[in-house]
């Protein structure tokens, strides 16, 4: 529950540290928005409370360790608010799901997975059909080529340079890892504030070889970021999809559009996807009104390409697991 949401000029530069970089220790933290490490940790601690931070997560570069991630769109039909708790609850628990959210709009669910090929991805897609055909209206399906991790601009002072952006794509090539690395990225997935000794006591291996493996995860473009996950409605936005199906696109106004979709305020997952449609723009806005204006200045300046577009409001966030077989959150 969220109380007492109202957030001061502290609290947004210590959020702002932590969606640069969330793996930064109290001091580090302390020594950039000066204050003291005990008071960074006590306001941190606070944050977490009172809901406004669900969890700091690792982003994985899933795409280096041979895993591809597709989404399924419902559009359920038969339902009440009981019956997609349930449905939602059932992908949840779903060992392969990453993202499960209740969706206003076009879809009333979307699920992420996270699969080693198509064809596993299937097999769960016929598994969904078979278990819950009677309440599936429509279904559509999409695979992401390319992602991107932004950092959030309302969080930081207008006069501070805004940090680099992170992402990858479907191209990425596969690098070696061994079960010990796997073993870190599920840990730090949804933990990336634990401590390497953590790490280390839970894996039966020592600090400097867990300090080790991670600096070469990172080295590899494997661990991309560390990140603070929030939940939009405490700092008093929306979370927004918006659904733009393009047509006509040279590659030279593939990127521009891109390009110009990855700057605005308040897009934090830009994202190119195959499928039904061509891009996903996911942002933390203000109102429902910005939205419509961006979607509104998107279809002005890119009228030559922009064939369609739907949007979908999140509703509930069931779950969010950036690697497959990621372990809950610890404090």
């Amino acid at each position: 529950m969220v109380e007492g949401n109202i957030l001061d000029k502290k609290d947004l530069k210590i959020l702002a540290e932590l969606d640069r970089n969330a793996r930064q220790s109290n001091a580090q933290i302390g020594k950039k928005v000066r204050l003291s490490k005990e008071v960074v940790k006590y306001r941190i601690d606070n944050l977490v409370d009172r809901g406004v931070v669900v969890r700091f997560h690792t982003v994985v570069n899933y795409f280096k360790v041979g895993i591809r991630k597709y989404k399924l769109y419902l559009r359920l039909t038969n339902v009440d608010k009981k019956k997609i708790e349930e449905i939602a609850r059932y992908f949840q628990k779903h060992n392969k799901t990453e993202w499960v959210v209740w969706t206003t709009g076009r879809w009333d669910l979307i699920v992420g997975f996270l699969v080693s090929n198509v064809n596993e991805f299937d097999d769960e897609i016929q598994e969904v059909l078979h278990k819950f055909s009677k309440y599936i209206g429509e279904k559509a399906v999409t695979t992401t080529l390319y992602l991107v991790h932004h950092e959030r601009e309302f969080l930081q002072n207008d006069s501070r340079k805004i940090g680099e952006i992170v992402y990858h794509t479907a191209k990425d090539f596969q690098e070696k890892t061994d079960k010990v690395d796997l073993e870190i990225l599920k840990i730090l997935a949804n933990n990336a504030r634990i401590s390497v000794v953590d790490i280390a006591g839970r894996l039966k291996t020592t600090p400097r070889i867990v300090q080790y493996r991670i600096k070469e995860l990172e080295k590899k473009g494997i661990i991309l970021a560390y990140k603070v996950h929030l939940n939009p409605k405490a700092m008093k936005r929306v979370f927004c999809k918006a659904i733009i199906y393009l047509t006509n696109v040279t590659k030279p106004r593939l990127k521009e559009f891109i390009n110009y979709a990855s700057s605005i305020e308040g897009a934090i997952w830009p994202q190119r996807v195959l499928g039904a449609w061509d891009f996903e723009l996911d942002m933390e806005l203000e109102s429902y009104d910005k939205f419509q204006e961006i979607i509104l200045d998107l279809k002005e300046k890119f009228s030559d390409i922009i064939q369609n577009h739907e949007f979908c409001i999140a509703s509930k966030e069931f779950k969010l697991d950036l690697f497959p077989g990621a372990y809950g959150a610890e404090r």
